[in-house]
């Protein structure tokens, strides 16, 4: 192997980096994301080209980009019929170094020719590492890329009027919707007090955090998100006064790596207080999803919290009744077993449409990792047309006065 794990004679190493750190020199943001020089052969075939081509497809399983874009490729030899790659992770510790691994192989030994692959690891200089998260994120005290006004991605706000309604559950299922539609979605829980996104997805672990930028955990579903209830101990409460909430959703807002996806669901905590009102501060460009449920006090409160978002500038993308019918197992017939219109009362108060009403299923448990429906269920068919119907949906975009 060509000697490139060697150790750097000065100062600088990364402390966790070790005695395997590599020598490479640091580069500004601007050079190192894809700065690798085009090959000057042909790209396909058992070459060193091909072999960095092919590696084009092999994806950083916390970031989701490819590895020679990331400039995390950094040797590669060819000995006969095997190849040698050798790999800059961004920590020593990389929790999915073995899927990395694995993913290198995997695609490697798809190239004719070649019989063997072996992956050698090294870890990037502070420097390096530091480029590398500013050209992802963008400087430590701006919004994370997929907030601002420019990006593609629609914020979608969940939110009701009141605890208990199911909202938490609208949000995971919805993200989950849109996930089996072919859309790029992660879900921000910013029900501070009430965090239960990593319970009901069955994913308590700690994010991982490499320089200063979080990582968003992907639960087993194949859903990505992030929630207060992964930093502090499972059961423990955040006794937090609003400034401080409001502080810690702001920083979730702007350290944690957000790949733009096509949505990003916010689980918005219950009620008009002052979280909703920095969500609608800091994205305006957010759209507001009210949760009810067809009775009439649910209602009452639900139009309440749909109106703030209405005076704080954001669209109102529409209504979801939850838990609205039930199925007789029996005949089959609808039972509204909780009465009442409430999604209708609702969506006429403010101007919107009802775009699903979720059913009651008896044998739904609750438990810890399975909130998500099974897609060919009635409530999963009912997310589908919400998700379809979202969408579908033109994206507002605001207008700015020079």
């Amino acid at each position: 192997m060509v000697d490139w794990f060697r150790r750097r004679a000065g100062g600088g190493r990364s402390a966790e980096a070790g005695p395997t750190g590599l020598d490479v020199e640091g580069e500004t943001a601007s050079e190192l994301v894809d700065r690798t020089p085009e090959p000057a052969g042909p790209a396909d075939g058992f070459s060193e080209a091909g072999i960095r081509e092919a590696l084009r497809d092999v994806r950083d399983p916390e970031i989701g980009r490819d590895l020679v874009s990331l400039n995390m490729v950094r040797e590669i030899e060819i000995q006969g019929s095997g190849v040698k790659v050798g790999i800059a992770l961004t920590t020593a510790g990389c929790p999915l170094k073995h899927k990395i691994t694995t993913d290198i192989k995997d695609r490697l030994m798809m190239v004719e020719g070649v019989e063997s692959v072996e992956v050698d690891f090294g870890v990037m200089t502070d420097t390096d590492r530091q480029n590398l998260m500013t050209s992802l994120h963008g400087g430590p005290s701006e919004l994370a890329p997929a907030f601002r006004d420019e990006s593609r991605t629609r914020i979608i706000a969940v939110v009701s009027g009141k605890g208990g309604v199911g909202k938490s559950t609208v949000a995971v299922n919805l993200a989950a919707a849109l996930d089996r539609a072919g859309h790029s979605v992660e879900i921000l829980d910013a029900d501070v007090h009430g965090s239960s996104i990593p319970v009901m997805l069955g994913s308590t672990e700690k994010p991982n955090v490499v320089g200063g930028v979080i990582f968003p955990i992907e639960s087993t579903q194949g859903l990505k998100f992030i929630s207060m209830g992964n930093f502090v101990n499972e059961g423990q409460a955040i006794i937090w006064r609003a400034p401080i909430v409001n502080k810690a959703l702001t920083q979730l807002m702007r350290d944690v790596y957000w790949d733009e996806p096509d949505f990003i669901i916010v689980d918005m905590p219950p009620g008009t207080g002052d979280v909703a009102l920095t969500v609608a501060q800091m994205i305006p460009k957010a759209e507001a999803l009210v949760v009810t449920t067809p009775q009439a006090d649910a209602a009452r409160v639900a139009v309440k919290a749909g109106k703030m978002a209405v005076q704080a500038h954001l669209k109102v993308a529409g209504v979801v009744e939850n838990m609205g019918h039930a199925v007789c197992p029996c005949c089959g017939e609808e039972m509204r077993i909780f009465g009442g219109d409430g999604g209708d009362r609702v969506a006429g108060e403010l101007g919107a449409s009802v775009l699903g009403r979720i059913p009651i299923l008896p044998d739904a448990t609750g438990e810890p990792g399975n909130a998500l429906f099974d897609a060919e269920s009635a409530p999963a068919r009912a997310f589908d047309e919400i998700a379809a119907s979202l969408a579908a949906t033109k994206v507002r975009r605001r207008i700015k006065v020079l």
